[in-house]
């Protein structure tokens, strides 16, 4: 009897030692996911605000247009800190919405591409990675109308690609180590095994995000 009170004992206390230890996992999980989150925050109002600085200097006639449409982009970024995942249709709309603050900054020397059947897709995306994408792609070359800079948003199987050509900048940024990847990939780990997938040559840059379904999440 003694034997058995000390098993049941031992056992209680040892199931209890691993639902604890489940617990601080999952805090700390959920933890290093909302520190992700916030990564991207300060990095998209300060390239905007840049972008902002420049129209006030080049085009006063344009910068309220541009600040009334900031308003609107930072609301949705602001709403996203709550998601962990983010319908695709919302996402694409949310990049067009950045994509016209970017034609109002560079005109023709950047051209958007973006496939229409991607609104027919039922999937899920790590919220504003299509918009880190699209703020890299310019932040790390040269764009001028000679040379205008051309990206596209396209799906590939189970894949949503966003691509870019490249003329890189002739003096690269002091910074230049990767933490905008980083982050995406770090946060599709949370929820997948895909992989994100990078193909870099001398011509194109192209990331691809896998397209989740709902019972992807966990």
């Amino acid at each position: 009897i003694t034997l058995a009170f000390h098993a049941f004992y031992f056992y209680k206390n040892l199931q209890q030692a691993k639902i604890k230890e489940q617990e601080y996992l999952a805090k700390s999980k959920q933890a290093q996911l909302d520190a992700l989150k916030t990564q991207l925050d300060p990095h998209f109002l300060f390239n905007s605000l840049n972008v902002l600085s420049a129209l006030i200097d080049e085009k006063p006639d344009q910068a309220q247009r541009f600040t009334l449409k900031l308003s609107n982009i930072y609301r949705y970024v602001l709403d996203s800190r709550m998601k962990d995942l983010s319908d695709v249709k919302d996402e694409i709309k949310f990049a067009k919405d950045y994509i016209e603050l970017l034609k109002m900054r560079f005109e023709s020397s950047v051209q958007f591409q973006i496939d229409e059947k991607i609104h027919q897709q039922s999937a899920m995306l790590v919220p504003l990675s299509i918009q880190l994408l699209l703020e890299n792609a310019v932040k790390h070359n040269q764009i001028n109308e000679q040379n205008p800079m051309k990206i596209s948003i396209t799906r590939e199987t189970d894949y949503l690609c966003v691509c870019n050509t490249k003329n890189p900048l002739k003096k690269a940024p002091r910074y230049r180590d990767g933490i905008g990847l980083a982050n995406i990939k770090k946060r599709y780990q949370r929820f997948t095994d895909q992989q994100v997938i990078i193909d870099d040559n001398d011509q194109h840059f192209c990331v691809k995000l896998p397209l989740l379904q709902l019972n992807d999440q966990s």
